[in-house]
């Protein structure tokens, strides 16, 4: 690999951190205590329990990709991860999937709801044409300074995730000390037993809430000693994450009341602060919704924009020593950015048709890409149940963590991808990755042993 093609090491630790947690906290999390609480009965405490439990999914999937990335030096994130671990054909099939489907994927849809919130935030009218405008415009902008201020981008990142960490503390902290967390844990303890199991079902908004996360590991080639920081990354940043949750959830629960909450919907968060600062105060949750959606989205894309580097990085595809290529006046992998926003743009259009034609109602094409990106993740933790079984002395304890990561990753990617009206999108996708696998590996001949 030539010098043109060596990242820069631009990154801190924080800024790793706040990329992991910033793409984690989007608008959802804002929105989703009704959900949860409807899916409960109004049971704060099988609400907790369920986060914790929904939690594992990131929480003991970062602890286990912690182990990969401290035995590569970072280069490709993922990518280089499959190819230290899993073979030439994953490496391609992870790789296409990342770069070309979920990321880009995910990408589109954030993009969009940036413009949804901005409409909120504004007080604009809520047409569809216009909020995907404004989510085009969004994406052109950041996307320019991601490749031209890449640095600033990071700052960026820091700062977003702050801001809407903030609403968060507060609501706990509210809830803490203005009403009592204590009784109303213990009462919906003491009813527990009595709830039936349709509260399992709460799974799906708090697991899809954490979704994100992994996206976050293409920038490890930019990270300073990413061999010890983005180990530290991944286990800071999902202990962060449920933390910030955890003291939403009951904050607000505590503090209005779970039936309160369960009425007012996806008003809550404006009741409570009306409630705390006055009537005023009441259109602050759209503007903490449009901040926290920025900040996602703008950690999405400046992930995104790198992953066909990654890809490129180990020849897996086309014209891949002028996509590695890092511009020597930028400091950035133009032609893999301009890839990437291609991608993005590709999928909007999909996003578009899917919604206007109403292909997947009440969802949209985002949750496919992020099911399939469960199982694909069950591969790297499959791999390090067997590789600790076999490496390790400490085996059993060296097992439990990929063991609950895979175990929580199957049962939520199984369960999303249940509806049979998301099957067709489910085999397009897998598609898109299995035929550029095949074209690519199909004159590669394996190892002899």
């Amino acid at each position: 690999m030539s010098n043109n093609d060596t990242p820069v090491e631009r990154y801190s630790l924080t800024t790793a951190v706040c990329l992991i947690v910033g793409i984690c906290i989007g608008s959802g999390i804002f929105f989703k205590s009704d959900n949860i609480l409807i899916a409960t009965n109004g049971n704060v405490f099988l609400g907790v329990l369920m986060f914790f439990l929904a939690a594992t999914t990131i929480v003991f999937g970062g602890l286990t990709l912690a182990r990969y990335a401290a035995r590569t030096n970072g280069s490709g994130g993922l990518i280089a991860y499959a190819a230290e671990a899993l073979g030439p054909r994953a490496v391609t099939f992870i790789g296409w999937h990342y770069t070309f489907i979920y990321m880009p994927m995910v990408c589109a849809i954030i993009c969009w709801v940036v413009g949804v919130y901005g409409c909120m935030a504004f007080g604009l009218p809520a047409d569809f044409n216009l909020q995907m405008l404004l989510g085009l415009t969004f994406l052109f902008l950041c996307t320019l300074w991601n490749m031209l201020w890449p640095t600033i981008s990071g700052h960026v990142q820091t700062f977003t995730t702050v801001a809407k960490a903030i609403p968060l503390v507060v609501v706990g902290v509210a809830g803490l000390f203005l009403a009592d967390p204590a009784a109303t844990l213990v009462q919906g303890f003491a009813a527990a037993p009595h709830a039936g199991t349709s509260w399992v079902i709460a799974a799906a908004p708090i697991a899809f809430a954490f979704d994100g996360w992994s996206s976050a590991i293409s920038i490890a080639p930019e990270v300073r000693d990413s061999r010890r920081n983005l180990p530290r990354a991944l286990v800071i940043g999902p202990v962060i994450i449920l933390a910030l949750y955890l003291a939403y959830f009951i904050g607000i629960s505590c503090y209005l009341g779970p039936q309160t909450v369960m009425a007012a919907g996806d008003a809550s968060l404006s009741l409570m602060f009306t409630r705390m600062f006055g009537e005023r105060a009441a259109a602050l949750p759209n503007i903490i919704a449009f901040i926290a959606i920025l900040g996602t989205g703008n950690g999405m894309i400046m992930a995104t924009l790198r992953m066909p580097q990654s890809l490129a990085l180990h020849n897996q595809m086309p014209a891949a020593q002028r996509v590695r290529r890092v511009n020597p006046t930028l400091k950035f992998p133009v032609v893999s950015g301009m890839l990437a926003l291609a991608a993005i743009l590709c999928w909007t259009g999909v996003h578009y048709a899917v919604t206007v034609l109403d292909l997947l109602p009440n969802a949209d094409i985002s949750e496919i890409a992020v099911s399939l990106t469960l199982f694909v993740l069950s591969l790297f933790y499959l791999r390090e149940v067997t590789r600790a079984w076999h490496e390790d002395e400490h085996r059993v304890r060296r097992c439990l963590v990929p063991a609950i990561a895979t175990i929580g990753s199957l049962a939520i990617g199984i369960s999303s991808i249940a509806d049979p009206a998301r099957l067709p999108f489910v085999l397009a996708c897998l598609l898109l990755a299995i035929i550029p696998t095949w074209l690519i590996n199909r004159n590669k001949t394996a190892p002899a042993h």
